[in-house]
């Protein structure tokens, strides 16, 4: 992956999801993946800019923001339970869950170097 603003990271969900529905999309989902920028930012502890994302602080914000995304759109929409006699469909909507997506951003952000922290060790 090779996005570099939040802008460009909003376009790659907007597309890669087929149900965003309006309001989620444009400036709401720019907004949405600003919020998950933010949250890498604090975590590592170093500045990451809006529109000069390093790369190794991709994978945790697009993540976050998939999560976020679709917690948006299952709290909109609860799937569709369908029942025809004994056969009984469920959709629950994407394939992998937000918990799952969210987890994956864990784990890529404990991949992630929080700064310049040393350890020393000391004989005494």
């Amino acid at each position: 992956m090779t996005f570099n603003t939040i802008g460009s990271i909003a376009n790659f969900i907007q597309t890669s999801f087929n149900n965003i529905p309006t309001g989620l999309s444009g400036a709401n989902l720019v907004a949405l993946v600003d919020s998950a920028r933010q949250n890498v930012e604090n975590y590592v502890g170093v500045t990451i800019g809006s529109n000069s994302i390093q790369s190794e602080f991709e994978p945790p914000i697009v993540n976050f923001s998939k999560a976020d995304a679709i917690d948006f759109v299952q709290a909109q929409a609860g799937g569709e339970k369908l029942s025809l006699g004994e056969l009984s469909l469920e959709d629950s909507g994407e394939n992998m869950s937000s918990a799952a997506w969210r987890q994956l951003a864990n784990s890529q952000l404990n991949n992630v170097s929080k700064g310049n922290i040393r350890f020393v060790r000391s004989l005494v």
